[in-house]
């Protein structure tokens, strides 16, 4: 995975997210060259075949470390969204706040915390992505572990 910023496309022109390398450039070109000014979570929807549809979710101002049950009733919303406009499609979350990459522990909880509820979830959830102002980068083993 490079750190070269692709294009940020209109969902028909997105070629279909099929690998993590496909994942990682959608998510880089949605952060581009900016940082963020709070911790947010992003969704992203995908039809059958990894198909980019236009629903991408942001949420915003979430707390450094998440709440109990909020990824498990995210989850739960974003199901509702992808069945009943993707049916068959997938789910691909991305946790983002400002700073360095420092690998902290909050962005071990967020990832975590998504990584299990899309275990729970009754559609396909793509690894976790995190992103700081300086790089967008999966969530390795080593961070759900520590």
């Amino acid at each position: 995975m490079t750190h070269d910023i692709p294009p940020i496309l209109p969902p028909d022109q997105t070629p279909p997210i099929r690998s993590l390398g496909d994942l990682d450039a959608h998510w880089r070109s949605i952060k581009g060259p900016w940082g963020f000014s709070a911790p947010q979570v992003w969704c992203s929807v995908l039809g059958p075949g990894g198909v980019v549809t236009p629903i991408l979710i942001k949420i915003e101002d979430c707390p450094d470390v998440p709440d109990p049950g909020d990824s498990r009733n995210l989850l739960d919303r974003i199901t509702e969204v992808v069945d009943e406009f993707a049916a068959g499609g997938s789910a691909a979350f991305m946790f983002a706040r400002p700073g360095a990459d420092d690998r902290r522990a909050s962005d071990r909880e967020w990832a975590r915390d998504l990584t299990e509820a899309g275990r729970r979830a009754s559609i396909d959830v793509w690894p976790v992505f995190l992103a700081n102002d300086t790089c967008v980068r999966i969530v390795a083993p080593d961070d759900l572990a520590a």
